[in-house]
């Protein structure tokens, strides 16, 4: 497989391109937990995922990438890969969970070089 082909092009150094690459884009939402008990954010994340299955039952493309927890900051990231911000704020409404922002991002792969000597 060439270089171009894999989406590497700069012979110094090694780009991959974002990991969204169809007309769906990223979405980073950052959740404010604070008050939140374990129990409760169990919860939120259970109707998270069902709000986003049944989007995805009815057609719209939203997906559930990953889920970044800081519990000392009381702070949660989800990404989704969707086609705009509106569907991911719908299935956060839904699931009831405190939403603090959604913003565009862009992700990719850092390159495949050893440790700095």
């Amino acid at each position: 497989m060439s270089k171009q082909a894999i989406g590497l092009h700069s012979p110094g150094r090694q780009e991959r391109r974002p990991v969204a690459e169809t007309d769906r884009r990223l979405f980073l939402v950052e959740h404010d937990l604070r008050g939140l008990t374990a129990w409760q954010l169990a919860s939120v994340h259970r109707a998270l995922d069902e709000a986003v299955r049944r989007e995805n039952l009815r057609g719209r493309q939203i997906r559930y990438v990953q889920r970044i927890y800081a519990p000392e900051e009381k702070r949660c990231l989800c990404l989704f890969e969707a086609a705009g911000p509106d569907l991911v704020r719908s299935v956060n409404d839904v699931a009831q969970f405190p939403l603090a922002r959604v913003m565009a991002v862009l992700s990719s792969v850092p390159d495949e070089t050893g440790p700095a000597p």
